[in-house]
Order: C-alpha cells, then sequence, then structure tokens
C-alpha cells in the first residue's frame, strides 16, 4: 500500500506526475540542445537557380534527419562573399558552402577542369566529364579539407557582344571581365582586353560601357540587365561551369553515420534535380533573350575553327601543367 501523507496526496503518484510534468516542460530544450545547426553561405542571390538549388538540400537534409541537423542558407553574400566561401568551410568557419568550381583553379588546376573551353560542350558530355573527373576532384577536395556534396553546372558559356563577330580581328582590343583564371587566358589568347570588376560592380560597368564582350550563358541576362547593353548573344557552347556544395571534412567526421548518411542523399536529390533544372532553364533563358530582343548568333565556321584551336591550346597547356593525372582524366572521359 502506498503512503498517504496527511493532506490525502499519494506521494509516489505525485512524484510521477511532477517527473512527467517537468519532462513535458523541458522537451523543447532537450530537442533544441541535441539538433545542430549549420550556417551555408551562397554567393548568389535568392532568385539564382544554384541557391535555389541550396535551398532544397536543405530542406531534404532536415527531412532526412528529422530535423536533428538544421541548415540555414546565407545567398547574396551575407555571410562571405563569394571569393571567400570556399576558404571559410576549409578553413572550419562555416561547416558548409557553394562555389564555383572553376573560380578555385588557384588551388589546384583540377579545379580548372570544367571551364577549359570546347572540352565538353553540352551537357552529356559534361556529365562524362563529371563522372570521370570525380574521383580526382574529390581526393584534391579532401587534401584541402572539405569533402564534395553535389555539383551542378550552370547553362553553356556564350558570348555577349556589343558588336557583330565576323571575323577574328573583330576580338581585338574589346573589353571583356574574366571571371576565371581560364577565362582570362582564353579572352586574352582570342585579343581581348581583360578589364577586372568585382561582381558587385558589374552593373555600373555595363552602364558606363567599359565591356565590350562578356562571356556568360543565356541565363544570365535574367539577373543582369545584359540584353540592355549587349544586341548579341553567340551560342558557343563554349564550357559548363558547375557549382560545387564543399563541407568541412572537421565537421562531417562530427557526424553520426546515419547523419552522414542522410546528407549524401540529400545532396544526390539535388545534384539529380539540379542538372536537369540547369538544362531547362537553359533554354527557357534563349528564348527570355530573343523575347527581349537580343539576337542569338551563331560564328562563321572558320571563326569558330579558330576560336575552338585557341581554347584547345588552352587544354594543352592545362595537360602540360597537370601531367599523367589530366591525361589519364582524358582518356577516361574520351572512353565514356
Amino acid at each position: 500500500m502506498s503512503f498517504i501523507d496527511s493532506a490525502g496526496f499519494d506521494v509516489k503518484v505525485y512524484r510521477r506526475l511532477f517527473k512527467s510534468v517537468v519532462i513535458l516542460l523541458f522537451a523543447p530544450f532537450i530537442c533544441s540542445v541535441q539538433a545542430l545547426e549549420w550556417q551555408m553561405p551562397l554567393a548568389g542571390d535568392q532568385q539564382s537557380f544554384q541557391s535555389q538549388l541550396a535551398f532544397d538540400f536543405a530542406r531534404e537534409v532536415q527531412r532526412n534527419t528529422n530535423n536533428k541537423l538544421l541548415i540555414s542558407t546565407f545567398p547574396a553574400g551575407e555571410l562571405f562573399q563569394g571569393e571567400q566561401i570556399f576558404g571559410a568551410v576549409k578553413n572550419g568557419l562555416v561547416p558548409i558552402g557553394v562555389r564555383l568550381i572553376s573560380a578555385l583553379d588557384y588551388e589546384h588546376p583540377l579545379l580548372r577542369l570544367d571551364a577549359l573551353p570546347f572540352l565538353a560542350k553540352n551537357y552529356m558530355e559534361a556529365f562524362n566529364l563529371y563522372k570521370a573527373s570525380k574521383g580526382d576532384l574529390e581526393k584534391v577536395l579532401k587534401v584541402k579539407g572539405v569533402k564534395l556534396l553535389y555539383a551542378v553546372p550552370w547553362p553553356a558559356q556564350g558570348l555577349y557582344s556589343t558588336k557583330k563577330i565576323n571575323s577574328m580581328d573583330d576580338f581585338k582590343n574589346l573589353r571583356f571581365r574574366p571571371y576565371s583564371k581560364v577565362t582570362a587566358i582564353f579572352g586574352k589568347n582570342l585579343g581581348l582586353k581583360p578589364v577586372i570588376i568585382p561582381l558587385t560592380k558589374l552593373n555600373r560597368a555595363l552602364r558606363r560601357k567599359h565591356i565590350n564582350v562578356l562571356f556568360g550563358s543565356a541565363l544570365a541576362a535574367q539577373k543582369l540587365p545584359l540584353a540592355k547593353y549587349f544586341p548579341y548573344w553567340y551560342d558557343l557552347q563554349a564550357w559548363l561551369p558547375k557549382e560545387m556544395a564543399v563541407v568541412s571534412l572537421q565537421h562531417w567526421q562530427k557526424l553520426t553515420a546515419v547523419e552522414q548518411k542522410a546528407l549524401t542523399a540529400a545532396a544526390q536529390t539535388v545534384e539529380v534535380r539540379g542538372w536537369a533544372k540547369s538544362k531547362q532553364l537553359g533554354e527557357q533563358g534563349k528564348q527570355a533573350l530573343l523575347a527581349a530582343g537580343v539576337k542569338i548568333e551563331t560564328l562563321s565556321p572558320e571563326v569558330l575553327r579558330s576560336i575552338e584551336v585557341v581554347g584547345l591550346s588552352i587544354v594543352q597547356q592545362w595537360l602540360e601543367e597537370i601531367g599523367d593525372k589530366g591525361r589519364n582524366l582524358l582518356e577516361r572521359y574520351i572512353k565514356k
């Protein structure tokens, strides 16, 4: 028989009730302690399809981990500017981030691969190149202290121009903005003059007509008023540069095996979705350019051949720099 105090309360029952109330009151705090919160910096704004993919990834991770891992995204350089993101992840300042791979070519020549001109000119070729190089890419990133989660290309790069291009001479001394080492070399070899302009000041440079030509996909005109300044867009299909999401190894290794599996599954889902979305948006971008009055042009066969020769000379320079690893990679790519 349980003890009944003078007030008529069953003490054992009272204690059980009190314990239950305490658990209910403190459950939210216990859950919040258990939940892991990560910050994810993004260079693009909220409307960027690459940013939208990062938002999807964060939601997938939250769902896959039953709210145990929460990722907050910070678009438009709100947390770190684009050029700072990889370093922030590499040095453990943030657990995760998204960065254009070819913009990291100073880290290792392999990271230049998907921006090499005319090596991959459509989505099938770009995906085969990704499959052939993914293992090597993961090894390079591991040495840097990060792990690859997913990679998704922007639509194929073309050339915006203020003038019609009829010959190679028409490229001479036109001003352009390089956004990577490869685009700088490529433009210089075409006879273009580089103008270093931060992305945040590009709009002003366009208004002041500081740029005559600009490498970019048809989709780029949805973010910048390119149709206003460039009456021509040449569909070069020159390369498909990829953005990649990477996670700091020191943060990755603190996750449980179940959490790591959840992140990997979310990354695979977003990567598949992203490749399909990129292709769809590339076509929509072309239609938008036409609707805005931009003429979508193709270069003459003679000019295109000359440009491809310039591009392939850059591939050859890359092979000389990277050595056997690059040759073996391209052999795997050609066989796919």
